[in-house]
């Protein structure tokens, strides 16, 4: 049940975010108002967030999942009977984010509660492949049918408001939780709401560790999330609401990736796994980045002279180059994602999941709000393919000396049945 409400919840939320991202950059036709989009739709994390995960470890999860999804459904309602403008734009943005906030840190929250320690590499894995087919659905069909084909956003705020609605339900039928166990307890009475998350991430290193990688690589999701509309209507020529099919293979990636991820994560060191999972997306960014000028490089050649011939629709050879690189880019990103959420669901007490798991996601809404500004800008300034190439440079820079860089912290393999 948990599944079935993450799913219909996340198709909603997927294709509004998508929805506001396009409306905002159709009005304005400005690379830096889509990023002020994307902040306003990550800034609610940073307090909100950490609020949403004390609430996660206090009250019924269960019941904060239902009020979360009824307010988003009460919200979309609204909005639609609205005039539509830039400032709503903004504004119901907020809105959503910071109900989702609610929502998020009680799914995260309930998990370790519902799943046995050992099985919980595979619940995260599960959890990642139903957020991925959710993308799919929200951003590839919602939000194409509800924009393009019936050229009605309010259309796409009442079917959200619906699976909102049938999310809440399903969410009230979620499995029984078991209490924690008093060994299990954790945390200081005397640290502040807004501190304990922070504060349990430090009793163990492999947890900040852990926290650390995560946040990066959502920082860096966040800002690439406010260029792919530039990327897709300047490098690839196309509408953005045809062109993100492209990033359809992606799913493929990840879903492999969780596949391998959850094989792997109780048999070799998690280090090994999450570095390997960066390198690899990093190289793939990069290699995406460039994908117009390699295309035209690699037809050149007798092997991949079929490149300068295909004509797929409104697709060329750089779509269908593309669409081949962004699904190692999601394998690579699932193995990050899964090996650090597996620590953190394994080593966390669980009356502190909530607050951690926000905390970190604070932390990624903090990395990314002011590059995701600045990365706007200079989109407008100096074009995307410029902006996405520093992006790759600097999350090298920063994994490598915030995680990669010898001496930092081994984490074995998880025992499992801990």
């Amino acid at each position: 049940m948990l599944s079935i409400s993450r799913f219909l919840s996340r198709v909603a939320s997927n294709a509004l975010n998508f929805a506001l991202v396009l409306l905002v950059v159709q009005e304005t036709e400005r690379a830096l108002m889509s990023g002020l989009l994307v902040l306003a739709l990550v800034i609610p994390a940073t307090v909100s967030g950490i609020a949403a995960g004390v609430a996660a470890d206090v009250f019924p999860k269960r019941l904060q999942i239902l009020i979360a999804d009824l307010l988003r459904a009460g919200a979309c309602l609204v909005f639609a009977s609205q005039e539509a403008s830039v400032i709503g734009y903004f504004g119901i943005a907020v809105v959503l984010s910071t109900f989702t906030q609610f929502a998020g840190s009680a799914e995260g929250a309930i998990l370790p509660h519902i799943v046995d320690r050992q099985y919980l590499a595979r619940a995260n894995a599960i959890s990642h492949a139903v957020a991925g087919t959710a993308q799919i659905a929200g951003f590839a069909i919602l939000t194409p049918l509800a924009l393009r084909v019936f050229d009605s956003p309010d259309t796409l705020f009442y079917i959200s408001a619906g699976f909102f609605i049938l999310a809440g339900g399903y969410a009230l039928a979620i499995g029984r939780q078991e209490k924690p166990p008093v060994v299990d307890q954790a945390g200081d009475l005397r640290d502040p709401w807004y501190a304990a998350g922070w504060r349990e991430m430090h009793r163990d290193r492999r947890v900040f560790q852990a926290a650390v990688e995560l946040t990066v690589i959502g920082a860096a999701l966040i800002i690439l999330g406010g260029l792919i509309p530039t990327f897709i209507t300047d490098v690839l020529n196309l509408p953005v609401e045809i062109g993100v099919l492209v990033l359809l293979p992606a799913a493929i990636g990840v879903v492999l990736g969780l596949q391998l991820a959850n094989f792997l994560a109780h048999r070799i060191p998690i280090t090994l796994l999450s570095r390997t999972g960066y390198l690899g997306f990093i190289g793939c960014l990069a290699l995406l980045t460039f994908a117009r000028q390699e295309a035209e490089f690699l037809g050149g050649y007798g092997a991949f002279a079929w490149l300068d011939s295909v004509e797929i629709g409104n697709f060329d050879s750089t779509s269908v180059l593309a669409a081949t690189l962004v699904a190692p880019l999601g394998f690579f990103y699932a193995l990050v994602a899964v090996a650090g959420q597996t620590v953190l669901n394994d080593l966390v007490p669980l009356s502190m999941q909530g607050r951690v798991l926000a905390t970190q996601g604070a932390m990624a809404a903090i990395a990314s709000s002011v590059p995701v500004l600045v990365a706007g800008a200079l989109t407008d300034l100096t074009g995307v393919t410029f902006v996405m190439a520093v992006l790759s440079l600097t999350i090298a820079v920063v994994a490598y000396t915030t995680i990669a860089r010898p001496g930092r912290t081994r984490i074995e393999p998880l025992a499992v049945g801990r």
